[in-house]
């Protein structure tokens, strides 16, 4: 806690504990101490006030970006202009709170943990998969592999001694077996095919996978690779090769599919649980993301995207308003007109998500989709007045869902405009703000094929289109 003012200090403590946090603070005043207690105590949050003695809030989030990135800050204050507040959270600022709205301070708190948890698991969980990965490497570089020779009639006339450590026989009792012996009947059946055909080529072949049956029954999993043995006047003798036991591979690769599939099933609850907290931060647009999200998806299907394409689509829809969770409740919640300062820090709220996730390995462009939802095809949109191609075909979708959806439902400073309202507004505007392939399937969805948005509270990711 980075607070001058003891009293304050403590009536922030009993907000938060009444909140049920449990924590440990240290509240510290001047730059040194500041400084000192960012190496010495290493703080899960930092709360800082922006006026201090020694230096001001700004100063100490600079000092916080530059030495300690990780930990995430909270500016509680009792003064704050918007000019200030759009330059904290430009800056780097988490959240920001007014000491006469403490009631504010421990869900702020509560959201800045979850996330911190969020990244914390994704980046353990990555760490896992590379070291099951590295150990993985390290068992196939020391494995020891077996090097034979078959005749002609395919029987072994050399067999090398780690056929004993790969399938527990001895070199004896290999010599004058053939390949198939070794193998399950209907394993012997399949590769006996395949090496039939090869045999009439008379060709090399590599990375043949077999499964073969230890002396003990278990089934050991081989790669085997071979070249032709020709002698005078190209009279084929047989094949000299190496097999390699790679059953070990086998059992991480499948380990691999299964952490991949925890990996992937974790990203989608994280993602379930930001976009629950946008919607929890914005009551009167909870569930908008939601149906922006199923409506997307169901325009792309209606348009052909490929399936994998469609799913980035619904996850980035689904948190397409993440910036939001840095705007005050007050904007959010206001009924009135907002001021053009008010206007502008909304305008923001693309950025702030792309900035927040921008660092997430997403197999899909799903920062940029955020960065991109208010882009418009004659560049009039923010945050950057991209115009057509520049904007990401999966944006320019998602730029007409959140319309159609925004525009029919009610808003603290609207009542709801109805759905024809926003067909109309999306047919007018075809071709100059909104994409026309969009706009088409859109208007296909609700007119031809009766689209409704969903009603469940729940996200459905990979939705396919509602009738």
């Amino acid at each position: 806690m980075l607070e001058d003012t003891p009293t304050d200090a403590e009536l922030i403590e009993h907000e938060l504990r009444k909140a049920g946090i449990a924590f440990i603070s240290r509240r510290v005043e001047m730059r040194d101490a500041f400084v000192h207690a960012l190496e010495d105590f290493k703080p899960d949050v930092i709360l800082s006030d922006y006026h201090l003695p020694d230096f001001d809030g700004m100063t100490a989030l600079t000092i916080v970006r530059h030495t300690h990135p990780e930990m995430p800050v909270i500016m509680v204050t009792g003064t704050l202009s918007d000019v200030e507040a759009v330059e904290l959270i430009d800056a780097g600022a988490r959240d920001y709170v007014l000491k006469d709205r403490l009631a504010r301070l421990a869900p702020a708190v509560e959201r800045v943990i979850s996330a911190e948890l969020g990244i914390r698991a994704r980046k353990s969980a990555e760490k896992a998969l590379r070291e099951s990965e590295a150990k993985f490497r390290a068992l196939v570089e020391s494995t020891s592999d077996w090097i034979w020779e078959i005749d002609e009639h395919g029987i072994y006339t050399y067999a090398s001694p780690q056929i004993y450590e790969i399938l527990g026989y001895t070199v004896e009792e290999i010599i004058g077996k053939a390949p198939f012996d070794l193998m399950p009947p209907e394993e012997a059946q399949r590769v006996r095919g395949i090496f039939e055909a090869i045999l009439k080529e008379g060709r090399a072949f590599r990375f043949l996978e077999n499964e073969n049956r230890h002396k003990d029954g278990r089934i050991v999993f081989m790669e085997t690779s071979a070249t032709p043995i020709f002698e005078g006047q190209g009279v084929f003798k047989g094949y000299r090769g190496i097999d390699r036991d790679i059953t070990e591979r086998k059992e991480a690769e499948k380990e691999r599919r299964t952490s991949a599939e925890k990996l992937e099933h974790t990203l989608l609850q994280t993602i379930e649980a930001v976009a629950a907290t946008v919607d929890a931060r914005d009551p009167y647009t909870a569930g908008h993301q939601r149906r922006v999200a199923a409506l997307a998806s169901a325009i792309a299907h209606e348009m052909g995207l490929p399936e994998d394409k469609i799913r980035g689509l619904y996850l980035a829809a689904s948190i397409h308003d993440l910036g939001k969770v840095h705007l005050p409740a007050e904007i959010l919640s206001k009924p009135g007109t907002l001021s053009p300062i008010e206007y502008e820090l909304v305008k923001t709220h693309p950025q702030i998500g792309y900035d927040i996730i921008k660092d997430v390995q997403f197999p899909w462009p799903i920062a940029q989709m955020v960065l991109q939802h208010h882009e418009r095809l004659d560049g009039s949109g923010y945050p950057q007045g991209l115009k057509a191609e520049q904007i990401l075909p999966e944006a320019r979708i998602l730029a007409v869902a959140d319309v159609v959806e925004a525009m029919s439902s009610h808003r603290p400073y609207r009542p709801g405009l109805g759905l024809e309202s926003a067909l109309d507004e999306i047919a007018r505007q075809r071709g100059v703000l909104y994409a026309p392939d969009a706009v088409d399937n859109c208007l296909a969805l609700f007119r031809e094929k009766n689209y409704a948005f969903p009603t469940n509270a729940k996200h459905e990711f990979f939705m396919k289109p509602t009738t």
